[in-house]
């Protein structure tokens, strides 16, 4: 049985967007596993026996596993002959590390780009709840939280420039080449390059090339994904 990753998907579902599932794709794309992602709603109901409530999930035989650092700590566990996303505490130190700022910075300068665009994309029966859920954890409407694109980007890009003064020395966080570190900034990025109208990412920056370097890697998976820019919506 090929192993299943479930992911948020918008009204047309092979636009499939989630930031921490996006970081389990790409962590099975680095252990080089056959894998199939299935499209999941907000509207739909919690998935499989142990009833989750959120993507991403994956389903290996007969484990599922919810949280993508969890997803990432199974497959290394699981798959030990496959290539390593943590050799050890100090890499899954610093791929933690990535997530705290992710949190504390890179996630506040883009939810102003994408939470709304997230939001329009999605199938009606979805829409209400995500917006219920969105607005209560922001205390003010989805409206009230969209930036336009000049501000949009230039928030991004303030965000980021602790990760482009890291990367203007090296290719990947985790040096020459990618750890789950990488993926952990990949999922939040690429969430906003799917549900946005524009190319929020500066290309010229570090981090910038770093992102195509990643979006390039594995045949080119994440580059040529749907995006709203790309394909029908609807």
């Amino acid at each position: 049985m090929a192993i299943k990753l479930y992911d948020l998907a918008a009204a047309n579902p092979k636009i499939m967007f989630g930031p921490f599932s996006w970081r389990s794709r790409m962590a099975l794309l680095h252990k080089g596993l056959d894998f199939e992602v299935v499209p999941w709603h907000w509207n739909e109901p919690n998935i499989g026996p142990k009833n989750l409530a959120s993507v991403p999930v994956l389903h290996d035989g007969d484990n599922w596993i919810g949280d993508s650092w969890d997803i990432a700590l199974y497959l290394d566990k699981q798959y030990p002959d496959k290539p390593t996303l943590m050799a050890g505490a100090e890499s899954q130190a610093a791929a933690q590390f990535v997530m705290g700022v992710c949190g504390a910075m890179v996630f506040p300068g883009a939810i102003p780009v994408a939470v709304y665009q997230a939001f329009q994309i999605l199938d009606e029966g979805s829409k209400p709840l995500f917006r219920k859920s969105r607005e209560e954890m922001f205390g003010c409407t989805l409206e009230a939280i969209h930036v336009g694109e000049e501000k949009g980007k230039a928030g991004l890009a303030t965000a980021l420039a602790p990760f482009n003064e890291t990367l203007a020395s090296s290719s990947f966080l985790g040096g020459d080449a990618p750890t789950y570190a990488d993926y952990v900034l990949f999922g939040v990025l690429k969430w906003v390059d799917i549900v946005s109208s524009y190319r929020a990412i500066d290309e010229s920056s570090a981090v910038g090339k770093w992102f195509v370097r990643l979006e390039n890697m594995y045949d080119g998976y994440a580059r040529d994904v749907p995006t709203v820019r790309n394909t029908q919506i609807a």
